[in-house]
């Protein structure tokens, strides 16, 4: 088989990045018979690449025998009823007589003939006289590359997507988004290599970017006059900075601007208007959003228009969302700057998201249900509409959004980050509704906690108190106080927290007598059992503060309120660590990292690794992970706050560095700092392969490396295995051996793992008499763990 002339020979190709898949589906697809194929997608995405690779594929194959297999290029084609003429002088051999549809359809009839039509989105009135000659002519079969579908029955679609991103940093170079970017700086630098000190910033830039192969491209231009660092600054706009003077290409493909606007102005006057309405969404939205925002349920007809035309994409999700890759929404947004409708929709937007936000506010608050995850896509956009009604202004708005939305921060881990936000609403005049001015405030003091700002903190809940107080509110003002106990005790005055939660014990005890409580007093129990678990840590008592949990744990389940129940599951992950009961505080606080990271919730997530899973690090002796792990979290000592785990804390990261040395502890640092959540997962995982160094009362002349080693004796490990644990040779430790063995006056290891196991002390302490007032207030006992 000849190869037409114009037609890229296969070293001139470039690599196939991640491409692979789809090419295996596309030459599926052929193999069944399929006789219409769209490779679809926006502009820039690949779709020319790929048929490229398919024409030279099915060269070589001997499954997909085609007699004749041609590439035609109808780019620079802009009239519709041009295209059968091109198509059939295209053609090779002989010259046909009559027209065009007869041309190719004489031209297949002797033939298995395959045509590949490349950028065929201009074109799209054509598209009937191609269904008509495909029916016409039982050889021919045709592969369509265009950013919209061509909307004929027999038409199989195949979507091209964005090249897949780096799941983490330390898996960046399996990332196919990565390797492109890579090999076009290899292009331009041959030296140019992914290695620790870039890895983070070429993933980040993938990530900016979506995997769009001409954005990577045209960003690896732009490093011949950027670093990657201030090109990563300037991509907030990329329509602005991703262009380069390509020869080969044409003008649409030069830049990223090019590529949206020749998409653009395909578009007929109604889908314009619809694809600016959508530039209000921050992120994905579903047709239900959409609608709300344009004032009818009508837009949808349009907005499938748009999915056709890969304006919009729909996510891989259980509820139906669209998204408009970063490009098109940044030339969506510049389109609606100054649009008539523009004030019109943004306020539609910032009422619609109010109202899912407030609707979501109900049921957490009385049933603690934590579909907190299901709100997550949709929170940049609850963000937006904050921000529009601070920006307005209007107060009454504003102060609803906070009080509402804030509930959303502490599980995504958005306090600190969202604290000017707060501050900023708080700067508008108050609302006449003293419920919305409580809620809101009530926002604003957790995120000051988080914050470190524990002054203002405890200024702005003596706000909260006396609200509550004017509106009579018994049990709000009880859970006031214990956010007051929790800020005071963050501030090392936890002889103050102490008392303000014994003081709350009894008044609750007094409230509730001898009669069953009412569900929100089971809440406010729960609560109440849960602080006091935080005082009993301060005071080292540490078998009655795992009571405490277990009891608060208790309390939220028979009150069905879920969210609390995993608060006081993760707590009784770090009391277990505390009381070196190791084994049950690794299976404790694994299940709670991965329920947390299952249902998306980072602020659930980092308080399970600062308060459990770095504590049992510290417990394993795996100084490194515990370095990386507080640097993922990015809050290394705990500086904010005086209570008896961020004291412990300090002394940990002290220590870690100290074991490490400095050189060990900053590589430790740097690659914590590049970690993503699978790589954590990881590193909690390993922690649950360390073996468990049992403690063991044993007098002060040995010293603390010849007790670690009699623990690992004591499990039945070989001296080499010993040696693999510590870090140290085997000959060392059997010198160690050697040395117990004369200290104890012992004759073998048998005898010295006996002699472990003697004077090993049992899990867990026996209750005390501090316990008593937990159980008089419930009269139960607590819950397994």
């Amino acid at each position: 088989m000849d190869r037409p002339p114009g037609s890229p020979r296969l070293a001139a190709l470039a690599p196939l990045y991640g491409r692979e898949h789809d090419l295996g589906q596309v030459l599926a697809l052929l193999r069944a018979g399929v006789r219409l194929l769209t490779l679809r997608g926006p502009g820039g995405i690949g779709k020319t690449a790929l048929a490229l690779r398919l024409l030279h594929t099915l060269r070589q194959s001997t499954d997909l025998p085609f007699d004749h297999i041609q590439f035609i290029d109808l780019s620079a084609v802009r009239e519709a009823e041009q295209v059968l003429g091109i198509i059939a002088a295209s053609l090779p051999g002989d010259t046909f007589m009559g027209e065009p549809e007869r041309q190719i359809q004489n031209f297949a009839a002797g033939r298995r003939t395959l045509l590949l039509l490349d950028n065929f989105e201009q074109l799209l009135p054509a598209a009937s006289a191609l269904g008509e000659v495909l029916a016409a002519s039982d050889t021919l079969r045709l592969v369509v590359t265009s950013r919209a579908a061509l909307r004929l029955h027999d038409e199989v679609e195949y979507p091209v997507g964005p090249l897949a991103l780096a799941q983490s940093a330390r898996l960046a170079s399996s990332s196919a988004a990565v390797q492109l970017f890579v090999g076009r700086m290899q292009a331009l630098e041959p030296s140019f290599t992914l290695h620790a000190g870039n890895t983070v910033q070429v993933t980040r830039l993938c990530e900016v970017l979506e995997g769009v192969p001409l954005a990577l491209e045209l960003a690896a231009v732009r490093t011949r006059s950027l670093s990657l660092s201030d090109l990563l600054a300037r991509l907030e706009h990329p329509l602005d900075v991703l262009k380069a003077d390509f020869r080969d290409r044409p003008e649409r493909l030069r830049s990223l601007r090019a590529a949206v606007q020749w998409s653009y102005d395909l578009l007929d006057d109604l889908d314009r208007a619809v694809f600016e309405c959508c530039a209000v969404f921050e992120g994905s939205f579903t047709p239900d959003a959409l609608a709300a925002v344009w004032g009818s349920g009508e837009v949808l007809d349009r907005a499938e228009s748009l999915l056709s035309q890969s304006f919009l994409r729909r996510q891989d999700t259980p509820e139906t969302l669209w998204k408009m890759l970063q490009p098109l929404r940044e030339l969506a947004v510049e389109k609606l700057d100054g649009h008539p409708q523009e004030a019109v929709w943004r306020e539609r937007h910032a009422l619609h998201f109010l109202e899912m936000v407030e609707e979501y506010q109900r049921p957490w608050e009385t049933d603690g249900l934590d579909n907190f995850a299901a709100y997550l896509p949709h929170y940049p956009d609850i963000r937006a509409g904050l921000v529009w009604t601070v920006d307005q202004p209007q107060s009454e708005l504003a102060y609803r959004f906070l009080g509402a939305a804030g509930i959303l921060w502490g599980p995504f881990g958005l306090m600190v980050q969202e604290a000017p936000l707060a501050e900023r609403v708080l700067t508008l005049p108050q609302p006449e509704s003293r419920v919305t001015l409580l809620r809101a405030l009530e926002v604003s003091a957790s995120c000051l906690d988080y914050s470190g700002q524990l002054q203002a903190s405890e200024a702005r809940l003596g706000e909260v108190l006396a609200l509550h107080r004017e509106l009579g509110d018994v049990e709000g003002e009880a859970r006031a106080s214990l956010q007051l106990a929790a800020v005071v005790r963050d501030a090392g005055q936890w002889e103050r927290a102490w008392a303000i939660t014994q003081r709350l014990i009894r008044e609750l005890r007094e409230r509730v007598g001898d009669n069953p409580p009412t569900r929100e007093q089971r809440l406010l129990q729960a609560n109440v059992y849960l602080a006091a678990c935080h005082d009993l840590l301060e005071l080292e008592q540490h078998a009655e503060a795992l009571e405490s949990a277990q009891l608060a744990g208790q309390q939220f389940l028979e009150a069905g309120h879920q969210s609390g129940y995993r608060v006081c599951r993760s707590m009784a992950g770090h009391v277990l660590v505390r009381l070196r009961r190791l084994p049950e505080a690794r299976t404790v606080l694994l299940a709670c990292l991965h329920d947390a990271v299952d249902r998306g919730l980072q602020g659930a997530t980092n308080d399970v690794l600062r308060w459990g899973l770095i504590f049992l690090a510290a417990e394993l002796r795996e100084w490194a992970t515990l370095v990386q792990l507080t640097a993922f979290l990015n809050d290394p000592v705990g500086e904010r706050a005086q209570g008896a785990p961020d004291r412990r804390m300090r002394l940990d990261f002290a220590r870690a560095r100290e074991e490490l040395g400095e050189a060990a502890y900053q590589l430790a640092w740097t690659t914590g700092r590049q970690l993503q959540m699978p790589d954590v997962l990881e590193l909690a995982e390993g922690l649950a392969q360390v073996p468990l160094l049992p403690a063991i009362h044993i007098h002060s002349d040995l010293t603390p490396r010849e007790r670690e080693v009699l623990a690992l004796v004591s499990q039945g490990h070989p001296d080499r295995r010993v040696a693999k644990f510590l870090g140290i040779s085997p000959a060392t430790a059997s010198k160690h051996v050697g040395n117990l063995l004369g200290k104890l006056g012992l004759r073998n290891r048998v005898e010295l793992t006996r002699w472990a196991f003697e004077h090993s002390p049992p899990d867990g302490s026996a209750p005390t008499a501090s316990q008593a007032p937990l159980r008089r207030l419930t009269g139960s006992a607590p819950p397994d763990d």
